[in-house]
């Protein structure tokens, strides 16, 4: 055998080994994101205390580390290692950008069950995060708002408008202080797309101006009609990535203008609910600090956000997402004091917002009093259509029963 021929052999199977093992996917590290780059000195983030500059350095670094071990570790197995390894704090952000970096790992053209299979439904737990790094990876690649709406379409018919989100982010958090136009890219899309994607611009927003609350009002007043879906999107900012200290969004969310308080108080209690079922344990250690009237409002408007899931999705239609978070919206404005301070009794309710009002698609039908009286078939059905997404251990998707998420006799307002 000639010295060519073994050669060959030998090149041919030291590529076969390394396909087989994933080695070769070390030689996408030139594409990984150095962590040095985005850090809040080196974005420019106005970011006023050291807690809060050491706080959002180490959410950048886990996103940075997500994504990095995606695309370049030989085993997913690496990838989720490390993201089980870091704090509760940390690890939901880390999940956002291994989603980001799904598409590049595959090296093949984007499937969205192949997508739901291989990365949502493992770990259904960071299943929000999920669908935000995939819009995050979209707007990075800087496809159409027309690709987005095709890669999204035949996702999980709710939480396929987290993409949106994360689309949106990109644009305000790489590109709007350079060219405020940016966000012109977002009206691009149809209905109700739009309205999330002002969502994720809500929450670079909040990143970028997190220490000067007056700029933060003032540019998200900006966006005209789409303001209330950004302050929607501070609220869940603001929330999100201080679990452990709500007083921080509390404070923001008294400097609000009255008309954007509903949709900020929903932002809340999405980034309460997501926390929850990222690490129940972890959640419920951090609001055990609170006072029992706020824990009570908490652990109410996740129940309640559990429930109006479950019924929207045993509707279906195309409006699903649209009405999950006005009926919920509706339900807090009039159930739970702002911002999360107690459940009201009757004679506390508040008034609604016409922007909220606007949102439902039947606000006298589809409001709490309509649906404290809705069927428990309907439940029933919403849950089973849940479980098959994201199996039986769900710790958050909420009894299948007919109650309010009014205050319940644990004090808790959840599934015992």
């Amino acid at each position: 055998m000639s010295g060519g021929i073994i050669i060959a052999l030998v090149c041919l199977s030291v590529c076969a080994l390394a396909a087989y093992s994933g080695w070769w996917r070390y030689a996408l590290l030139p594409w990984t994101i150095r962590r040095n780059r985005l850090t809040v000195k080196r974005l420019n983030l106005c970011v006023s205390s050291d807690e809060d500059v050491r706080r959002v350095d180490s959410i950048l670094a886990s996103f940075a580390g997500g994504f990095n071990r995606m695309i370049a570790c030989p085993s997913t197995v690496d990838c989720s290692k490390y993201c089980a390894s870091l704090p509760a704090l940390q690890r939901p952000f880390a999940h956002e950008g291994a989603a980001m970096g799904y598409a590049i790992r595959r090296l093949r053209p984007y499937n969205a069950r192949e997508f739901e299979r291989d990365v949502v439904e493992p770990q259904p737990q960071f299943r929000y995060l999920h669908y935000v790094g995939l819009g995050f990876w979209s707007g990075m690649r800087k496809h159409s708002p027309a690709k987005l709406s095709r890669i999204a379409a035949n996702l999980d018919p709710l939480h396929r408008y987290l993409c949106f989100d994360g689309f949106g982010f990109t644009q305000a958090f790489f590109h709007y202080r350079a060219r405020p136009d940016a966000l012109r890219k977002l009206d691009d899309f149809d209905g109700y797309a739009r309205n999330a994607a002002y969502q994720g611009v809500g929450r670079a927003f909040w990143f970028l101006y997190m220490g000067r609350p007056d700029l933060l009002v003032e540019h998200v007043g900006r966006l005209g009609d789409y303001a209330p879906d950004a302050a929607a999107g501070v609220g869940l900012a603001a929330v999100f990535v201080n679990p452990d200290r709500l007083q921080v969004a509390r404070d923001l969310a008294m400097r609000l203008p009255e008309e954007w308080r509903a949709h900020f108080h929903l932002g809340m209690c999405f980034a309460l609910k997501a926390r929850s079922i990222n690490d129940l344990d972890q959640f419920e250690r951090d609001l055990s600090n609170q006072s029992r009237s706020v824990q009570d409002a908490t652990y109410a408007s996740i129940r309640e956000c559990d429930r109006v899931e479950l019924l929207v999705r045993s509707e279906g239609g195309p409006n699903g997402y649209r009405n999950w978070r006005a009926r919920v919206a509706v339900w807090m404005t009039e159930h739970i004091g702002y911002p999360l301070t107690g459940v009201m009794t009757s004679e506390g309710t508040q008034s609604l917002p016409p922007s909220l009002l606007q949102q439902c698609a039947t606000p006298t039908t589809e409001g709490s009093a309509g649906l404290a009286t809705e069927t428990a078939p309907l439940l029933i059905k919403g849950r089973q259509r849940a479980v098959q997404r994201f199996g039986n251990s769900e710790a958050a998707l909420g009894d299948a029963d007919q109650e309010t998420a009014s205050r319940p006799s644990d004090g808790k307002g959840r599934d015992a």
